[in-house]
């Protein structure tokens, strides 16, 4: 998935601030995840509030290979600034030429938005 916010506003700063919002739809006290999202609140008027304030990409694939991961990877983040990624799916650091970031999703509301997103991504290409 590739996420870029829009209005010049930071991730950081735009996911604190949507986050919130969707923590009241689902009404949800701590880190937001995408099972929160799909029990307890409208997943489709949450995707449409992500969708609202950021540019949203993502691609549900198999691979058989790094090589794999890597080629849809770069093709996703083609023109993208700012790419988030589950950790969990590297081996290694992808070469991507984009900034790739590794954090904590409990200290950064904007990477809660890319696992809300990830989560409607799998459960939509992964039935």
């Amino acid at each position: 998935m590739a996420f870029e916010a829009k209005y010049g506003v930071t991730y950081m700063e735009l996911g604190r601030h949507v986050v919130e919002r969707i923590r009241r739809m689902a009404r949800v006290g701590g880190e937001l995840k995408w099972g929160d999202v799909r029990r307890r609140a409208n997943a489709s008027a949450v995707m449409r509030l992500i969708s609202e304030v950021a540019e949203v990409r993502y691609a549900v694939f198999h691979f058989s290979s790094y090589a794999d991961v890597e080629r849809a990877l770069g093709d996703l983040a083609r023109g993208a600034l700012l790419v988030v990624v589950d950790n969990q799916l590297l081996a290694g650091k992808p070469r991507l030429g984009v900034r790739v970031i590794e954090r904590d999703s409990r200290r950064v509301p904007g990477l809660q938005l890319a696992d809300v997103i990830a989560g409607f991504a799998r459960q939509r290409g992964c039935p």
